[in-house]
């Protein structure tokens, strides 16, 4: 008889534990996903029509960065923009832009990633005609001067001048812009 309530109360008190165990589980899990909703649907800061310049030691304005609207959300850190606008100066004056549908900002704001009809627009100088590329993406690393994609890309200068490829990455501390791959070029003489 004693062997039996020994019996019972261990499978009571292993029914017992098996429960609460259960029940803690099911009150974390739910814990969880309550968090999970609230930092996935709310942004951490919102901006609208920000702007922000980065100067140089000497004080000129090395680049502008503009947009319609910038969420910042903790949980991914990540930071997504509206109507990108990067504006990269030669002392104070604009040398080139380039614009985008949408954006992100990430590596703790070390990249800036342009995305959807991006258009970079090298003005026309008296050395040098102006130039467009198109492509879907361009990865900006302002504070190395480099510019780089890994989708394709059109360049159109003028006058007459076509060229197409995929993957590009232009280093402003080395003066390069490179094509990376299926490079095709169309040029027609001037008329």
């Amino acid at each position: 008889m004693e062997n039996k309530l020994s019996s019972i109360f261990v499978l009571v008190f292993i029914l017992f534990i098996a429960g609460l165990s259960y029940w803690l589980s099911h009150e974390v899990n739910k814990e969880l996903s309550d968090d999970q909703k609230n930092t996935s649907s709310a942004a951490d800061f919102y901006l609208k029509n920000f702007n922000s310049k980065q100067m140089t030691s000497d004080g000129f304005v090395k680049y502008t960065f503009q947009g319609e609207d910038m969420k910042n959300y903790k949980h991914s850190e990540k930071t997504f923009l509206s109507k990108p606008l990067f504006i990269k100066f030669d002392q104070n004056n604009p040398i080139s832009n380039i614009t985008g549908d949408s954006g992100e900002i990430i590596n703790m704001g070390q990249e800036i990633i342009v995305k959807n009809n991006v258009v970079l627009t090298r003005l026309g100088t008296k050395a040098k005609k102006k130039m467009s590329l198109y492509t879907n993406q361009l990865n900006i690393i302002p504070s190395e001067d480099i510019v780089f994609s890994k989708k394709a890309v059109k360049i159109i200068q003028e006058p007459n001048i076509e060229v197409d490829g995929v993957g590009m990455k232009y280093d402003k501390k080395e003066n390069t812009l490179k094509l990376l791959s299926n490079v095709k070029v169309h040029y027609e003489q001037p008329k």
